[in-house]
Parts: structure tokens; C-alpha cells; sequence
């Protein structure tokens, strides 16, 4: 009978396969101007060898194009309207004391739930989320949670080129990667590591070499410098206070010098679109650590990678710079998803709207965790199980991605001028604008703002429409990304 027993035992752990792991893969401010996205104008290899063995997502959407809120939502997996969180304010653990996150999900699965850098915002929420989202090990038996700072650039210029030997925060980044894949792969349980790389957010201080990829001579303009044909005042952002901490924009006019009609001098915009893929071509670089660090320690065939940015852009397209925007470009983000036991998704491009919501259920469903008690959570998963699209099912082309973004307007009769809202509570906006995008259009409408209801009110105050036909989210021929190419035209 004993015999019988442990033989029943032993085929019961032979069939049951091993639990997948995680590597969670996030960068902070990047746009799909890749070459996995034919931008050969960029060099990054290491994600150009990625996406030969990943789905690539062509239209992949953040819910908000801000670091915090962002990450509120796909960490959390629901939307800013139900997170509450818009700005550097709030967080969605005031409103969602009950919710797991993703992390989490994991961390109640069993598996080592670990992380360094940049995965929530700093501070929202409080600790990183600890203990509720990762491993009581951070902070504790290992070292204290890495999200490290680094030296100024000479004179607090927002981009410079250093000796490959100073230190730089995504290197240390990778490095504290690596030591928590050696934690995690002594222990028999299965793990969720997420790096946060902070670049290619400014400033934009990156090696030598990388810079040395962008020969001066060749740096290029955005095809559409200016804000769209019959644009909205309120969809336009001049990042002031992000724009007047470095000497060298203040040096080309500073925030003042930016206006719907009016970019900045092209010898600066140069320089800053220059900073900006040099700073990519160093984080691919980063990336390349750690997936080596995998495959070195033999974890590459059982391991789902994901890789993305937590929104975009905008580099004088437009005529905007940084983010806190709308726009395609502020939204869409790279990502591709890894997964080894599903080899027939190797090289897949899939074209249908997907969102940064999404990825809570999806990588829940690659790796076999169940998520389905989060539905008896005070606020259910917002987003779709993609996993399907891994074992040849099809991408959904009717799906609507959804994007937010509020405005603080100082006076109406220049909307566009002082409209920040990064550090204002969410009873003192003045505006919100909610943005759709399906396979051909994007659709904004603004509204007025509800202090008391959190939500807007009335009828749109502004409307846009923008005509995407065409756009395939690649990159032409000629190096010009598309993603500067489209949305020069309010056709509302």
C-alpha cells in the first residue's frame, strides 16, 4: 500500500509541468522608434534579437502618459478611473486597499516576487508597495530595494556624453538584477523578477559609445514640428517646470519659447533627439545584461519575458517634447512578449489595439497562475487575458484602446500655456480628456471636470479626430519614424 502511495505521488509530480517564471522588463519613457519597429536609424540590437523570438505589438497603449499613473494601472490592472490616480498625488491603494497587484498575484501563487529600479513611481505607492506586492525578503534578508541615483551632467545640461567608466543608474540597475536571478534560481520556487530601467528618461546621460552611434551630422527633425492643423488648446503641454531645470533649454528659450506655432531652434532639437536614442541604444544595452544573466544561469526556456515602455514621447513632433499629452506619440509603446514553450509565436506581429491594462491577465495566463478571485475584489481587472494570441489565436482588430489625461487650466483664454496638473489634487483639475484609438482612428473628447463626482461633467467642451489610414507603426524607408508622420491634422 505505501508503495502504491509513493508511486502515485511520484507520477502525480511528473505530470505536473514547472511552474513558468517572470521577467518583467520596463523603460522608462520609450517610444517604439526601435528597429524591431524599422527604425534602423536607432541602434538596438538586443532588442531587435528579442523581438525575433517575441510577439511584437505594433498598436500596445498606456492608459496614461505619466510615469505614476501609468504604473498604477498596469501594475495594478485596472484604469486611472478606478485607480484615482492621475498625477504625483495619489496612488491607487487609497481606493484600492483590497486589490492584488500583479506582483502580488504571484506572490500569493508561491513564486519569489522580487524587483529593483524603477517599477512603481517612487513613494505611490508608500514602499514600493511592500509587503502587499513582493518577497518580505526585499528590504530584509537581501538588500534594501535598488532604484538608484546618479552623478548631474556638467553644468545640469539635460544630455551629456561621459567615459564609459562613471557610474550610471541602469547599470547598477542590471547589476542588482543579476543578483536577485542568482537569489531566486538557489531557491526551488519559481520567481517574478521586474527591472525598472530609468532610461531614455531625461536627463540623457548615457557612455561614450553610445553617443559615438549618432554622428552629429545626421541628427534629424520631426517631420511635423507643430502642433496639428485646427489643434485644441487643451491637448497641448508645455512641460515648464521639466523644460526650465536644464541650462540648455533654457539656453533655447526655455518653456517660454514653446508654443502651439513654434518649436525650439533646430541646432537644439537636434542635440535632444540625439540625447534621446543615445540613452535608448544604452538601456538596449542594459537589456542585453540582463537576458545574458538569464541564459547564464540556465532559466532562458522556462522564463516569460516581457519588455515595454510605460508610455512615450514626444521628441518636438507635434510641437511637443516629453509626455503629459494625448497624442499617439505621448501613448504608444513598445512591447514584446517572450514566450519559449510557445515557439510558433516567435516573430509574430500582431497589429490590434492592446493596452498596458492588459498585461496583468496576460502574463498571469502565460504562466498558468489563476487570477480569477480578483473578480471578488472591490474593483475587478480592467484589462484582457492575451495569452491566446501565443498559441495561434487571433488579435481582436475591433478593440478600442483608452487613454486619459488632465488639465489644470490658469486661464482659458490660453489653455495650452499653464495647463499642469502633476502636482495638483485631483479636485482642483479643471479638465479631462479621454482619447480612444481603434485600428484607423484616434478620438479625443475633453470635458470639464467634476471635483465632487471625480469625473467629468456635461457635454465635451473640445473635440479630436485624427486619421491614422496607413499607419502601420513602422518606421519608412528614409529613417522617418511613423509615429511623426500622422495626427498633423484635427479633422473634428
Amino acid at each position: 500500500m505505501a508503495l502504491r502511495i509513493l508511486l502515485s505521488l511520484t507520477a502525480t509530480a511528473a505530470a505536473s509541468p514547472r511552474k513558468k517564471n517572470v521577467l518583467l522588463v520596463i523603460s522608462d519613457d520609450l517610444r517604439p522608434e526601435l528597429p524591431c519597429y524599422g527604425c534602423d536609424h536607432v541602434v538596438a540590437p538586443r532588442t531587435t534579437a528579442l523581438a525575433k523570438e517575441s510577439i511584437t505589438f505594433t498598436r500596445a497603449y498606456a492608459q496614461q502618459a505619466l510615469c505614476a499613473p501609468s504604473r498604477n494601472s498596469f501594475l495594478s490592472g485596472r484604469r486611472p478611473a478606478h485607480t484615482k490616480s492621475w498625477q504625483f498625488v495619489d496612488d491607487f491603494r487609497e481606493v484600492g486597499p483590497d486589490w492584488t497587484t500583479l506582483p502580488g498575484a504571484f506572490r500569493k501563487a508561491g513564486y519569489q516576487a522580487v524587483g529593483c529600479g524603477k517599477i512603481f513611481h517612487p513613494g505611490l505607492p508608500p514602499n514600493q508597495d511592500l509587503p502587499y506586492s513582493w518577497d518580505r525578503r526585499m528590504n530584509t534578508t537581501w538588500n534594501g530595494w535598488n532604484n538608484p541615483n546618479e552623478p548631474r551632467c556638467p553644468q545640469n545640461t539635460s544630455w551629456c556624453s561621459v567615459e564609459d567608466t562613471e557610474r550610471f543608474q541602469d547599470t547598477q540597475i542590471a547589476s542588482t538584477a543579476l543578483e536577485l536571478l542568482t537569489n531566486v534560481t538557489r531557491d526551488e520556487r519559481p520567481f517574478f523578477l521586474a527591472v525598472g530601467f530609468r532610461k531614455p528618461h531625461v536627463q540623457w546621460r548615457a557612455p561614450t559609445r553610445a553617443f559615438d552611434a549618432y554622428p552629429p551630422r545626421n541628427a534629424s527633425l520631426a517631420s511635423r514640428p507643430e502642433a496639428p492643423r485646427n489643434h485644441v488648446d487643451l491637448a497641448f503641454h508645455v512641460p515648464v517646470h521639466e523644460i526650465d531645470v536644464f541650462t540648455d533649454w533654457r539656453a533655447c528659450g526655455g518653456s517660454q519659447a514653446l508654443t502651439p506655432a513654434h518649436n525650439y531652434p533646430s541646432e537644439c532639437q537636434r542635440a535632444w533627439r540625439r540625447g534621446y536614442y543615445a540613452a535608448v541604444t544604452f538601456v538596449d544595452e542594459q537589456l542585453g545584461v540582463v537576458l545574458d544573466g538569464l541564459t547564464a544561469r540556465n532559466r532562458e526556456r522556462d522564463t516569460v519575458v516581457v519588455f515595454f515602455g510605460d508610455h512615450g514621447w514626444h521628441l518636438g513632433d507635434q510641437g511637443e517634447w516629453m509626455k503629459m499629452t494625448n497624442y499617439e506619440n505621448a501613448v504608444r509603446v513598445p512591447l514584446l512578449i517572450r514566450v519559449p514553450w510557445a515557439p510558433q509565436s516567435a516573430g509574430r506581429v500582431v497589429s490590434a489595439p492592446v493596452e498596458l491594462v492588459d498585461l496583468f491577465p496576460t502574463i498571469a495566463g502565460l504562466a498558468g497562475v489563476d487570477v480569477g478571485y480578483t473578480s471578488h475584489e472591490s474593483q475587478p481587472l480592467d484589462g484582457r487575458d492575451l495569452s491566446p494570441l501565443f498559441f495561434g489565436g487571433a488579435g481582436d482588430d475591433t478593440h478600442v484602446a483608452r487613454s486619459v489625461y488632465p488639465r489644470c487650466v490658469a486661464n482659458a483664454s490660453t489653455a495650452w500655456r499653464h495647463n499642469d496638473c502633476n502636482d495638483t489634487p485631483r479636485r482642483r483639475f479643471t479638465h479631462m480628456g479621454y482619447s480612444t484609438r481603434d485600428e484607423r482612428w484616434r478620438f479625443t473628447a475633453w470635458y470639464e471636470w467634476s471635483h465632487l463626482r471625480l469625473a467629468p461633467k456635461g457635454s465635451p467642451v473640445a473635440v479630436e479626430l485624427y486619421d491614422h489610414a496607413n499607419d502601420v507603426g513602422r518606421c519608412d524607408g528614409a529613417g522617418g519614424s511613423a509615429l511623426e508622420d500622422y495626427e498633423w491634422a484635427n479633422v473634428a
